[in-house]
C-alpha cells in the first residue's frame, strides 16, 4: 500500500471534521477547539481553503442538513470543559461563493452540547444534541448527568427552535453515530445505547436499548450482511478498540487491540476488505488501519493526535481527511493499493 500525505493547513488544535455535498461536489470542513482560532472549508481536489465563518470557535462538530446548503454547528465547547455557554449554530452560504466565509447565526444555547446529529422523522428533520452533564462545580464534576435532546429543524434560520427532552441520564457522553437518518447510537460512562427514531414525534422519550454497559467514548457501525460490526473505544478517552458483531439486539465481542488515549474510530471497508481506522492521541499518537480480520495493521502516521477524521472512496484510492489534533495540522491522506495514484 501507498500513503500519500498532504497538510492542507496548519491548525492550533484542529478538533472537528465533516464531509460535505455541495452543488453537485465535495467539500471538507475543519474546525478548531481553541479560543481565538477557526474553522475553515476546503476543496479537496485543489485543497484551496477559506474561512468557513467569522467568529466564535469552540466547534465540537458540523452536520449538514440532508439535501440542503445549510450546516449546523456547535460552538463556544471550549477545553477543559469551559462550556456553559455552548451554543448551536446555523451557517448558511453567502452571495460570495461556497469558499468564503459562511453567515453564522446562533440559534440556540445548550450547555454542555458535545454531539449534534440529524434524524428524520414523519417527513420532518430535527437536530438532536447530546449533553455530556448538566452542570459542573469542577472540571472533575460529573454528578448532574446530561440528556439526550431534540428539535425541529425549521425551514426558515429564524423560525422556532426548541429542544425537548428525549433522554435524562447520560454521563460524559462522547460519541454519536446515526444510521439511516432514524437509528441513533450514543455512548458515555452509560455504555452504548441505541435509541429508535422512527417514529419520533417532538415531545416524546424514548427509552433506549442498552447494547453494553462498559463505559465508551466513540462509535462507529458497518453493516455486514446480516450483522452489524460496532468498534468502540472504551472506556472514555480509554486504551481498548474493541469490535463487536451486533445481530439485533444481540452482542458479541470479537476483536480487541490496544490503544492510548483513543479518541476516534472508524469501520468499513478499504479496498474491499473489511477495515477499522483508529487514532490515539496519547503515546505516539498513531492514525492506525487495522484488516481485523487477518489483524493486519498498517501505520498510517504517527504524531498525528487525530481528534475526528473522515473517510471517502475516490477511484480508486482511499481517502483520509483528518484534524490532527497532537500535530496542530489539517491532513488529507490518500491510500492507494498501486504504486503511482
Amino acid at each position: 500500500m501507498k500513503i500519500v500525505k498532504q497538510l492542507i493547513l496548519d491548525l492550533t488544535a484542529a478538533y472537528s471534521t465533516v464531509e460535505l455535498k455541495l452543488r453537485g461536489k465535495r467539500y471538507l470542513a475543519v474546525a478548531s477547539e481553541n479560543i481565538g482560532y477557526h474553522a475553515y472549508i476546503i476543496d479537496p481536489d485543489t485543497l484551496n481553503y477559506s474561512l468557513l465563518w467569522e467568529g466564535e470557535s469552540g466547534v465540537m462538530n458540523i452536520v449538514q442538513v440532508p439535501g440542503q446548503e445549510r450546516l449546523l454547528c456547535i460552538t463556544k465547547f471550549f477545553p477543559i470543559f469551559q462550556s456553559k455557554e455552548t451554543t448551536i449554530c446555523v451557517l448558511e452560504p453567502t452571495d460570495q461563493g461556497i469558499l468564503s466565509p459562511w453567515k453564522i447565526t446562533e440559534v440556540l444555547k445548550l450547555p454542555y452540547c458535545h454531539r449534534i446529529g440529524i434524524i428524520q422523522s414523519q417527513g420532518e428533520f430535527f437536530i438532536v444534541g447530546c449533553t455530556l452533564c448538566q452542570d459542573k462545580d469542577s472540571q472533575d464534576d460529573w454528578t448532574k448527568p446530561g440528556a439526550v435532546w431534540a428539535s425541529p429543524i425549521p425551514n426558515k434560520v429564524t423560525g422556532i427552535w426548541k429542544f425537548s427532552k428525549v433522554f435524562e441520564g447520560l454521563t460524559k457522553n462522547h460519541g454519536l453515530y446515526i444510521e439511516n437518518l432514524d437509528q441513533v447510537y450514543v455512548t458515555s460512562e452509560n455504555g452504548v445505547m441505541h435509541f429508535d427514531f422512527s417514529t419520533y414525534n417532538q415531545g416524546d422519550t424514548i427509552f433506549p436499548v442498552l447494547l453494553t454497559t462498559k463505559p465508551t467514548s466513540d462509535i462507529s457501525l458497518m453493516r455486514d450482511g446480516p450483522h452489524q460490526i460496532m468498534g468502540t473505544i472504551e472506556p472514555f478517552h480509554g486504551d481498548l478498540l474493541k469490535l463487536y458483531k451486533v445481530t439485533g439486539h444481540a452482542i458479541e465481542e470479537i476483536r480487541s487491540y490496544s490503544i492510548h488515549f483513543g479518541h476516534v474510530v472508524w469501520v468499513g471497508k478499504v479496498f474491499g476488505r473489511n477495515a477499522v481506522i483508529v487514532a490515539s492521541r496519547g503515546a505516539e499518537k498513531e492514525l492506525l488501519l487495522i484488516y481485523w480480520e487477518s489483524d493486519e495493521t498498517i501505520v498510517i502516521d504517527e504524531g498525528a493526535g487525530a481528534t475526528q477524521l473522515c473517510v471517502y472512496q475516490e477511484n480508486d484510492t482511499t481517502k483520509i481527511f483528518s484534524a490532527n489534533h497532537g500535530a496542530g495540522a489539517v491532513v488529507l491522506y490518500t491510500l492507494s493499493k498501486d504504486q503511482d495514484i
